[in-house]
């Protein structure tokens, strides 16, 4: 019995050690754009329209990361004027010490968001 005790107290010992995940928040904004983006959120990325315009039709969405990328095409706002991306989709490309950059393209019109970490 004693010999299970000091792996089991080590196990212990080193599990408490551990460091808590930090959390990752990264803001970006444009004239029309607004990003958002916290681990820590229920959702992922949220990109926010920040003009007037009710009906942008659909968007063209490219976010480009260090090692990954990701392309959306015939995107929609919804009611509130958000996209919201996934957890998922958002873990892929931000993770600490990357600097994702964000291009939307509407209408006529395109922007690049470049994103910071906070």
């Amino acid at each position: 019995m004693k010999k299970w005790m000091f792996p089991l107290a080590l196990i212990i010992l080193l599990t408490a050690c551990q460091s808590p995940k930090q959390e990752i928040h990264y803001i970006a904004k444009s004239e029309h754009w607004k990003a958002i983006y916290h681990s820590n959120g229920e959702v992922g990325l949220r990109l926010f329209y920040l003009g007037d315009d009710d009906d942008l039709g659909p968007l063209e969405i490219t976010i480009e990361g260090t090692k990954e990328s990701q392309n959306l095409s015939d995107v929609q706002l919804n009611k509130d004027g958000y996209y919201s991306f996934t957890k998922k989709e958002s873990e892929k490309i931000f993770k600490r010490e990357t600097k994702p950059m964000i291009h939307v393209e509407w209408q006529s019109e395109d922007e690049t968001l470049e994103v910071k970490n906070h």
